[in-house]
């Protein structure tokens, strides 16, 4: 096969055990309009900072399986065509930025959304009265930073940081490690957060909905094949790290 490959010249994509071939001409339609795609969404949407990967699959590749179609992204941005930021892909000549007076604003706002309360922030409306801003105004930014990938709304009004969602991501391998058939439960992931057992299971079903946990009765398993998503784990947390990193040390805080 590796012969027949070479000689024939196509591409090839290795993902979950199985290899995919298309041909330069197939390969490089892809790319053209994957880049087209990706253009036209900056055009409409400057303030975001890609398309989803699912999303980008499902427009222009839909017969390709995840797992090839990631391989294949990560070829292009390997080659310097788009670039892969978590599960969010855009064109290297795109960044998302807020305006100035918002900057301003999500300056004040930021310091509450990390440090030693990153793991229960507060919400929108407690937010907006701490500030003293409206809180539509808070609202409409935070769910701006989500549509930038700088936060996450894991329940309604209720926003994390990246950073943050990608630390609990890589968390829970150590939980699942706890247990002989690698499933947790959400009293685990609360005692490990110190932040209560509805703001534990709100945080496993925004992982469930993103396809990194799958929920069994009251347990939870995990797919490492999402571990990442979010993006890598801050220093010192991974996936057999088996605590949280000092909040004293964490950056930002």
């Amino acid at each position: 096969m590796a012969a027949i490959s070479a000689n024939l010249g196509v591409v090839t994509l290795t993902a979950d055990g199985a290899t995919l071939a298309l041909s330069q001409a197939a390969a490089s339609d892809l790319k053209r309009r994957i880049a087209a795609a990706l253009a036209a969404f900056h055009r409409e949407r400057p303030d975001a900072p890609g398309i989803d990967l699912q999303q980008l699959r499902r427009s222009q590749a839909p017969q390709v399986s995840a797992a090839a179609f990631q391989a294949l992204l990560q070829m292009f941005a390997k080659a310097g065509d788009v670039v892969l930021d978590g599960a969010v892909v855009r064109l290297p000549s795109h960044a998302a930025r807020l305006k100035p007076q918002d900057q301003k604003l999500f300056a004040r706002i930021a310091p509450l959304l990390g440090g030693a309360e990153r793991f229960r922030p507060p919400r929108v409306r407690d937010i907006a009265t701490a500030l003293a801003v409206p809180e539509h105004q808070v609202r409409a930014l935070l769910k701006q930073l989500a549509r930038m990938g700088q936060v996450d709304e894991i329940a309604p009004d209720h926003f994390f940081q990246r950073a943050t969602v990608a630390e609990m991501a890589h968390l829970l391998p150590a939980l699942a490690d706890q247990a002989a058939n690698g499933e947790f439960s959400a009293a685990q992931l609360r005692d490990r957060l110190d932040n209560g057992r509805k703001v534990a299971i709100q945080i496993l079903e925004f992982f469930d909905r993103h396809g990194l946990t799958a929920r069994r009765g009251d347990l939870r398993r995990i797919n490492p094949l999402r571990l990442d998503q979010f993006g890598p784990p801050p220093a010192g947390v991974g996936p057999r790290a088996g605590g949280v990193v000092d909040r004293q040390t964490m950056p930002g805080t």
